[in-house]
């Protein structure tokens, strides 16, 4: 599958890209109590080396949650407590700094599963009066994915992975592991469609 032009001037300047997966604040059947409202606890992003097709880094960015408290259902989900996140958390003003300075998010192809993650973090970004973190150059890997395996319907990450020969590594529903896990789904149809 051919790039356009402009994103490949864009990878030109940078032959990196972000994967990023997002865990956020959650409660059974989205029911959140009336006083609060979903954020995100924690940020991963793995580095991908787009002339190598290698898995460069693979962080986790845990943000403490400010407008919602962590149910239950959420550490049954994702294993973080709001304990462990107030610990070993960042403020999310911290966490989109470290995106940008530390990431490159704004001169690196962001990767993600879905179109969900970006909006997402963007509207938190505007909560807080922050610009977005990442620039214009976005790729969903659920479109290359369905292009190549000719599957129009939506299906899991594990699904995705499995049809190509690999299996889920890390734990579910940490966004460091989820967005590794889409790092080697990108990485692998990249290999497979050149």
């Amino acid at each position: 599958m051919r790039l356009s032009l402009k994103l490949e001037r864009q990878l030109m300047k940078s032959h990196l890209a972000n994967v990023l997966d997002l865990e956020l604040s959650c409660y059974p059947d989205g029911k959140f109590p009336a006083d609060e409202r979903q954020e995100i606890i924690e940020i991963g992003l793995t580095t991908v080396d787009l002339r190598k097709l290698e898995i460069v880094a693979v962080r986790s960015i845990p943000v403490k949650p400010t407008m919602s408290s962590i149910s239950p259902f959420c550490t049954e989900l994702t294993g973080w407590t709001e304990a462990a996140l107030n610990k070993q958390g960042v403020d999310f003003e911290e966490a989109v700094r470290r995106v940008v300075e530390k990431h490159g998010a704004k001169n690196r192809l962001l990767v993600s599963d879905s179109a969900g993650d970006r909006k997402f973090f963007d509207w938190q970004c505007a909560m807080f009066g922050k610009p977005s973190p990442f620039g214009d150059f976005e790729l969903n890997v659920s479109v290359d994915y369905s292009i190549y395996a000719q599957q129009f319907e939506n299906v899991s990450l594990d699904d995705k992975l499995e049809k190509l020969g690999l299996r889920f590594e890390g734990r579910r529903h940490r966004a460091d592991s989820d967005s590794m896990n889409i790092a080697r789904l990108f990485i692998e149809l990249k290999r497979r469609m050149r």
